[in-house]
């Protein structure tokens, strides 16, 4: 056949499979962290924009693209779960895999005869130019190196039907914790430019949300591409919406403990407009685990750092990262961890067991764990932390904290997240994307109950 008549059939063959694609449906479903989240947030602003009509997942759609993770096997397993569950669903529709996994194991995902199309992090801003090629074309894998990938992907979400926004200000990791694929997923360090980040404020306010939470993969090496920093952008921002009474809230997401630089401290004490919660990974309460993790502090570090921030913001909820069973973690070092969460007396602890992942220094390693040790491990640690979270509630017992209120539950309460990133629910029924204060009155599980009160004199933080 001559190369018209390839056009024609391949323009005949996207004519019928159009035909066959209800109102171009197209569903996402997002696994792993907040970057995540937005950049999802992002690609459905972008199809919406393009003519697609956004269907929940579990609908009938044409297309069907799936964000993924490779921070732990168990994520990779969800992935390929997800990927043979559309394709048993659905078999006539297209399935595109994107994210961490598809940056890091494109070849493995293109092998699989579930997915038709793999675009990994790197290039992704092609993705429905390609999506519209690979109706006919069908290559598989798209991802490129980060050698070849542009600067910093910038999206405009919506985040329509949410209360709380995120807004992805950097992207990429330089630090290559030994257990780690994150930096060969998400390249290195890219910032969104100041100005952009304002601009990009402004219009989330502009759409009345009252929480916008900053995110990032290594958020405190924000501006290091840029000649800037997290403390100067947090400056900015606070000399343009902050003071006695803001209307809105700001939050940070995971900030590492090395990043905290004096200059950082400076302007997150005094700020009213940051909420009173700062996520700060520990991975491990032992000294000579975080040496092996490749986490440039020790737990003295992690404890003093921890006290100024309380000095400096009373009431602070401190939340964390642990990760527990990895190689060489002995049960006296498994026992100092335990004893250290104790001892800070985090708000709340995220806790996983290491997993092996192939490419990094810890792969490598010796004194690999067994998976029952781990999993007894988690279990221990979990009890300790659901103690710290109750023992966390109960200090706020008749205190008055801000509320923003994000649904109505089924006792018919307005509930949502506290400055102190608690869930509590208000007696009074509240409208949605509401904030209001309220006196904690139960506190022996979340969400917490309170009462509306007006606010106290001088509230802020």
């Amino acid at each position: 056949m001559d190369k018209n008549g390839d056009k024609n059939g391949a323009k005949e063959e996207k004519a019928e499979y159009e035909g066959q694609r209800p109102a171009r449906k197209i569903a996402f479903y997002t696994l792993g962290c907040k970057v995540n989240q937005f950049d999802t947030e992002g690609l459905i602003t972008e199809s919406r924009a393009r003519g697609y009509e956004v269907v929940a997942f579990d609908e009938s759609a044409a297309v069907y693209v799936i964000n993924t993770c490779t921070v732990t096997k168990e994520a990779e397993r969800k992935a390929r779960q997800l990927m043979r569950r559309v394709k048993r669903q659905h078999p006539d529709a297209f399935l595109v895999v994107t994210g961490c996994f598809a940056q890091t194991g494109a070849e493995v995902l293109t092998a699989l005869p579930e997915v038709d199309l793999v675009v990994g992090v790197a290039g992704r801003g092609r993705l429905f130019q390609l999506l519209e090629e690979e109706l006919t074309a069908r290559r598989k894998n798209w991802v490129l190196n980060w050698t070849e990938a542009d600067g910093f992907e910038v999206f405009t979400p919506e985040f329509s039907g949410q209360t709380r926004a995120f807004l992805k200000v950097e992207d990429g990791c330089q630090a290559f914790c030994s257990y780690c694929k994150i930096p060969f997923a998400r390249g290195p360090v890219r910032s969104l430019p100041p100005a952009q980040v304002m601009k990009e404020i402004e219009r989330l306010l502009a759409l009345d949300y009252k929480e916008i939470v900053l995110v990032g993969i290594h958020l405190g090496h924000y501006g290091i591409d840029l000649g800037t920093n997290l403390a100067s952008l947090l400056a900015e921002i606070e000399q343009e919406w902050g003071g006695k009474r803001p209307e809105w809230r700001l939050r940070l997401g995971s900030v590492d403990p090395t990043d905290f630089t004096p200059q950082l401290m400076e302007v997150l004490i005094p700020s009213t407009l940051l909420c009173n919660h700062l996520h700060i990974p520990l991975q491990s309460g032992s000294g000579k685990m975080l040496s092996l993790m490749n986490r440039d502090y020790s737990p003295d570090d992690y404890a003093g750092l921890v006290t100024l921030l309380r000095n400096g913001r009373p009431g602070l909820a401190v939340t964390t990262d642990l990760m527990v069973g990895f190689p060489g973690e002995a049960e006296a070092d498994f026992d100092e961890t335990l004893n250290f969460i104790q001892a800070i007396g985090f708000a709340k602890v995220h806790i996983f067991p290491y997993s092996l992942r192939p490419g990094t220094k810890a792969a490598q390693m010796k004194g690999h764990l067994p998976r029952r040790v781990k999993e007894e491990r988690v279990k221990r640690a979990e009890a300790i932390a659901r103690a710290l979270a109750q023992a966390y509630w109960k200090r706020l017992l008749d205190q008055v904290v801000e509320v923003l209120v994000e649904e109505t539950n089924r006792d018919g309460y307005g509930e949502g997240l506290a400055r102190e990133y608690v869930r509590v629910q208000v007696k009074e029924v509240q409208e949605p994307n509401t904030l209001l204060h309220a006196r904690i009155i139960r506190a022996d599980r979340e969400p917490l109950t309170g009462v509306a009160v007006a606010p106290p004199a001088g509230f802020g933080g």
